[in-house]
């Protein structure tokens, strides 16, 4: 027992000071909030990447694609950028409702970030962001709006 109480308290100061294992949070990353509405996708599954990319290059390059590209070519873009490339996906559903507080770091400081939504329908259904605080991202049914979040739902 006289050895437990340190080792508790060694334990508990370690996991309170982090570390090299434990997420940051970069206060230049959006916080978002995506809603689906009740008839988003025609009541399918939207898939969402947030994408952000570490150089001009390719951020332009990825910038200029519709949804059904990026999807398509996601994969070989994601190796052909090893390292300045992150992508956060979610399968949101309708009336579903997702917080975002941080989202995966790349290499060096995000030069953009961009949103593809899967939809059924024909568009671009890409979004990008502009370096607001925090956005409130809405699935429809037939496309998405990015709007600023409201000051009382914001971080």
């Amino acid at each position: 027992m006289k050895h437990l109480v340190p080792a508790i308290a060694l334990l508990l100061a370690g996991c309170a000071a982090g570390g090299p294992d434990r997420p940051t949070v970069d206060a230049s990353i959006p916080m978002l909030r995506i809603v689906a509405d009740a008839d988003a996708n025609r009541r399918r599954p939207v898939a969402v990447d947030v994408v952000r990319v570490a150089d001009a290059a390719t951020a332009r390059r990825i910038g200029m694609l519709d949804a059904a590209t990026w999807f398509r070519e996601r994969a070989a873009l994601h190796g052909e950028a090893a390292g300045r490339i992150a992508i956060a996906s979610w399968e949101i559903v309708a009336g579903q409702s997702v917080a975002v507080r941080s989202l995966p770091p790349v290499d060096a400081p995000p030069s953009a970030t961009v949103i593809f939504a899967r939809y059924g329908t024909p568009g671009a259904h890409r979004h990008l962001l502009d370096g607001t605080a925090a956005l409130d991202v809405r699935l429809e049914r037939d496309g998405f709006t990015v709007t600023p979040l409201p000051k009382e739902i914001a971080p």
